[in-house]
């Protein structure tokens, strides 16, 4: 493994953003979390995106705002989730048997929604991977690309199955290099 460092981090849940600057504590809930809270730039489909994308989204932001990607090109981008899609998946077929398929569900109904946005804004085109529940696993994959890339951006979601507990969310980012 090549000598990588974290250069940051960041940390979101139902009470705090925690990042290099320092710990901001929230009161609204978690899935009311706005752009201005997380990213400076203008990002205007912010307030479309699924919870999951979002919290995503938001843990990366914080980081990479807190130490910039230095070559977008090479920055692969690595993410652990414990639900995949499955209440974007839930909303899709619901609107389906409705006889009106959303295209906005749709779209967050691939596993890989989440680094979909990550990449777009931040220009990232690295590598990417998609990893489901286990640490371990996630773990050596990291060390498996940092071998290849210059920089990697690690985002962790945990999201509950139920949407009713969203509240108990959680997003975690850091960012080798």
């Amino acid at each position: 493994m090549k000598n990588q460092k974290i250069k940051s981090f960041s940390h979101i849940d139902k009470g705090k953003i925690i990042s290099p600057e320092g710990t901001v504590e929230r009161t609204l809930a978690l899935s009311q979390i706005t752009r201005d809270e997380v990213y400076s730039k203008i990002h205007p489909v912010f307030g479309k995106l699924a919870f999951a994308d979002k919290l995503a989204f938001c843990a990366a932001a914080v980081c990479i705002e807190a130490a910039q990607v230095q070559n977008p090109q090479d920055c692969a981008l690595v993410l652990l989730t414990n639900s995949g899609s499955i209440q974007r998946d839930r909303d899709f077929m619901k609107t389906l048997r409705e006889n009106s398929p959303s295209p906005q569900f749709f779209s967050a109904t691939l596993p890989s929604s989440p680094i979909a946005e990550i990449s777009i804004v931040f220009g990232l085109k690295g590598a990417n991977k998609v990893i489901f529940g286990s640490e371990e696993f996630a773990k050596q994959t990291i060390d498996l690309m940092l071998n290849e890339c210059e920089e990697l951006l690690f985002v962790e979601i945990n999201v509950p199955e139920n949407a009713a507990e969203n509240e108990n969310a959680f997003a975690r980012a850091w960012l080798y290099g």
